[in-house]
């Protein structure tokens, strides 16, 4: 699904919630509008979002979040120097069953994250089972893409992002992204790659999509603050 038609369900669906529950949101008039705005950080990067409270024990979340960072990652045995980008939208449904701040959360996570790595190795290395001995860096260029995809979210947590005033946001789940995306690219010294076909670039990719098997259900854990008005 594209990023632009998730964001416009999820706008569609937060518009639907505003006009569907007024009796639902009545209690939560009372003390407020029944609308906060929330910071956070989470393994998802730094993010922003807007709640918003469809009564005592319900309520829908919209959510932002990025981040980036360089970092240099061992997969299937080789050195990647990458650059890790996280962006991804989330729309939230919360379940208070004391209809205070523990909530039982759903949803769905549209994500845009990647790990862009390239490996310039010297020595003996093992391309899904074919052995090369590049010398010096350069003569061996491994180029790679790991898309990790969206899926649904399932965790539980303690905060109440709509509930007037501020307050305190802790959420711990799972994204169910299922198997990561993965491309590589080999180039270098035309001699030295010769030898590398097809058959083993594909064999290095099934090798690190089972290095990288526990993206399959990505964590996310959070902390924050939010403010209710």
């Amino acid at each position: 699904m594209k990023s632009g038609s998730f964001r416009s369900i999820v706008m569609g669906s937060l518009i639907i919630a505003g006009l569907s529950f007024p009796a639902m949101s009545m209690g939560a008039d009372k003390e407020g509008a029944g609308l906060g705005i929330g910071l956070r950080y989470s393994t998802l990067g730094g993010g922003v979002e807007i709640g918003k409270s469809l009564g005592k024990h319900f309520g829908v979340r919209l959510g932002l979040n990025s981040f980036s960072e360089n970092a240099t990652e061992e997969i299937d045995g080789i050195q990647y120097d990458a650059v890790l980008d996280l962006s991804s939208t989330s729309l939230m449904l919360d379940w208070y069953p004391f209809a205070g701040s523990i909530h039982f959360t759903a949803g769905y996570v549209n994500s845009d994250n990647e790990l862009i790595g390239r490996a310039t190795p010297t020595g003996s290395v093992d391309i899904g089972g074919e052995v090369v001995v590049p010398v010096t860096a350069g003569d061996l260029v491994l180029d790679g893409n790991i898309q990790i995809g969206s899926g649904l979210f399932f965790g539980l947590g303690f905060g109440n992002v709509p509930r007037k005033g501020f307050g305190l946001v802790l959420e711990a789940g799972v994204i169910q992204s299922g198997a990561p995306d993965i491309t590589l690219a080999v180039s270098g010294d035309p001699g030295l790659i010769a030898a590398i076909d097809q058959g083993d670039i594909d064999a290095e990719v099934a090798a690190m999509q089972d290095d990288l098997e526990e993206f399959d259900l990505f964590p996310v854990i959070a902390l924050g603050f939010s403010y209710g008005f």
